[in-house]
């Protein structure tokens, strides 16, 4: 009987590595990442040393504001809550296609002005109006705020967005790695109410799609990248531990757990192989398309979180934005 208990978990997490580990390259990390974790002076931090630290620091990172022409963007707030929204259009044009993009930040940072420039060159990139959403943030707000915020911002440019030029018709949600979490949930949303054919497209970068702790425990991603590549085990951890403590099983918080995904809008989902995120975004790549859902999906094999590290110029780069382009002819 013991032989017989051994062989079963032997199989039993095989089976689990199988199933989940998914490689894309070959453990060298890209130079361009190893010199930008040195240069930012990167330390990984035990889950009690960030517990320690003060959350002002996470909220408002000290990177650097990348200026741009401020005639380009409009500051609103939108619906009875007040929600921030900032919209880029660069071009000064009408009839151009929406992009609704959340931003990342582990659910703890708001939209810091050294994110604008990146919206903003966002919306020269893929030649169209970029609706930034200001969502509430952790600690002070919980989950799931940062949902029902993303939400309803998005039913608020889905009826207003053509005011400011946007295509309503043709439209897409953007976000990364919180962001991405929270992309894919209001989609999953919008199909609940029948809205889901306003969106053309998801990119999804970095995406959290299970935010359990088992799924941390379990996925070999959170195991090989638990340390040493910016994004740790330990502050996802943090992360979840200010977000949506005590949230177990909710796919308004880890949206692979949703059942029926068909129906939902074409993706294009990112990740990189040192990434903790890595396999939860593969994972779900592969569940939209078992459900007869149009994806394009690449992991970036030497990179870190969201890419970080590439100049803008990093052939890389230019390939994700090759990607989201061709999606975007395909949908729109």
């Amino acid at each position: 009987m013991k032989k017989i208990k051994i062989l079963f978990a032997v199989c039993f997490f095989a089976g689990i590595k199988a199933s989940f580990s998914q490689s894309c390259g070959t453990r060298q990390l890209d130079p361009r990442a190893a010199t930008f974790l040195k240069i930012t002076g990167f330390k990984d931090q035990t889950i009690e040393e960030l517990r320690a630290t003060p959350i002002a620091r996470f909220k408002y990172m000290g990177l650097p504001v990348i200026p741009y022409p401020k005639e380009d963007v409009k500051r609103v707030k939108v619906t009875a809550d007040s929600i921030p929204v900032l919209i880029f259009n660069p071009a000064h044009k009408t009839r151009l296609p929406i992009i609704i993009n959340y931003h990342g930040g582990g659910f703890i940072a708001p939209l810091i002005p050294a994110l604008e420039f990146t919206m903003w060159q966002d919306a020269k990139t893929y030649e169209a109006i970029v609706f930034a959403v200001d969502y509430r943030v952790a600690p002070e707000h919980k989950f799931p705020a940062a949902v029902n915020d993303s939400y309803q911002a998005f039913k608020w440019i889905v009826e207003h967005g053509a005011e400011f030029g946007g295509d309503t018709s043709r439209m897409m949600l953007m976000g990364n790695s919180a962001g991405a979490n929270l992309a894919a949930v209001v989609t999953q949303k919008a199909k609940q109410d029948g809205l889901v054919k306003k969106i053309k497209l998801q990119v999804l970068n970095g995406l959290p799609a299970d935010l359990s702790a088992q799924r941390m425990e379990t996925s070999p991603s959170y195991q090989e990248n638990a340390s040493g590549y910016f994004l740790t085990k330990a502050s996802c951890y943090f992360s979840m531990e200010n977000y949506a403590p005590g949230v177990k099983n909710n796919p308004e918080l880890s949206p692979i757990l949703t059942k029926d995904i068909s129906g939902l809008p074409p993706a294009v989902i990112i990740s990189a192989e040192f990434d903790p995120l890595r396999d939860d975004a593969i994972l779900y790549a592969d569940k939209l398309r078992k459900a007869g859902v149009k994806v394009w999906d690449k992991c970036f094999a030497g990179q870190i979180h969201m890419l970080l590290g590439l100049p803008p110029n990093a052939k890389e780069i230019k390939e994700l934005e090759t990607m989201v382009k061709d999606a975007m002819k395909e949908c729109f």
